[in-house]
């Protein structure tokens, strides 16, 4: 069997790295991965997306069978950059017979109330809402994706935790566990659901599709969703601290709408579960 190459940009970030340790476990793949900041790993290259030539130097001589958008952005202006310049360019260069693998966002679904089937249509996030921009930045790249190349693979998840490859935690969980080693309790909402997913789980579930057939569009994570209010207890209880220093709290209505909040973003993942054999743990005493 021929050896894919493989060109993961966003290799360094906390889920780039978990797919990138993954795809390098199999002898199928050639992988190059990119980085933006901080120390080159072995198999990496240094480039910025956002300068136009050398990102379309890379993309052209990579000639990838497989290439994987890992980019998030460090807000959401530099996430709205990431899509108008690298997607365009990307969109220009990459070869029309190669398979592109998008990372979106369960975040696209607005103010609606979830669980949410791929066939569900996309809605702008109250401007209110601190994740608007980079919710619509992730609609912009879904879109150009869509339209511009047809052999493509979109992957919604929610919320990614867990250590991943590198020893990183996710930083919902830290700021947990900071809060917790400082001896006080924390609040977290209790009717606030996501669809929750472990990093490993994650990272073995994009490394899998990428010799996959499949096409269009994908939600991945759990079968279960979850509050934030239970996944905090179950991580306090994984870290060593008593659930009950976590307490709880209704997010009313009218609240979530003033803050541009929507009260649950899970997703339905039945397809994605039946598409790979990766399991996806679910959050320990999470609701169905």
């Amino acid at each position: 069997m021929k050896r894919q190459r493989i060109l993961l940009l966003g290799g360094s970030g906390y889920l780039g790295a978990q797919i990138d340790s993954c795809l390098r476990t199999s002898q199928e793949h050639e992988v190059v991965a990119t980085c933006f900041s901080g120390a080159i790993q072995p198999g990496w290259t240094r480039v910025n997306v956002k300068d136009a030539e050398t990102f379309a130097a890379l993309v052209s001589a990579a000639s990838p069978d497989v290439l994987i958008w890992a980019l998030r952005g460090n807000d959401s202006a530099d996430a709205q950059e990431l899509i108008e310049i690298g997607m365009r360019v990307l969109l220009a260069h990459i070869p029309k017979q190669a398979k592109l693998i998008y990372l979106s966002t369960d975040g696209v679904f607005g103010n609606k109330p979830g669980p949410f089937t791929e066939q569900e249509e996309w809605e702008l996030l109250d401007e209110r809402n601190p994740l608007a921009g980079y919710c619509l930045a992730k609609i912009m790249g879904e879109q150009m994706v869509r339209e511009q190349h047809d052999h493509h693979l979109i992957l919604r998840f929610g919320p990614i935790y867990g250590k991943n490859v590198q020893g990183i935690w996710d930083k919902r969980t830290k700021a947990l566990v900071s809060e917790l080693q400082e001896g006080r309790g924390v609040v977290r909402t209790e009717n606030l659901y996501k669809s929750f997913v472990h990093v490993e789980d994650l990272g073995r579930a994009v490394a899998e599709l990428v010799t996959s057939s499949h096409k269009g569009t994908l939600h991945l994570g759990p079968e279960e969703k979850a509050s934030y209010y239970t996944f905090c207890r179950s991580m306090a209880k994984d870290f060593g601290y008593a659930p009950e220093l976590v307490h709880g709290e209704i997010l009313s209505a009218e609240k979530a709408r003033e803050l541009g909040i929507p009260l649950d973003t899970s997703l339905d993942t039945s397809k994605g579960r039946a598409w790979v054999k990766t399991e996806f743990r679910g959050v320990s005493g999470q609701e169905k």
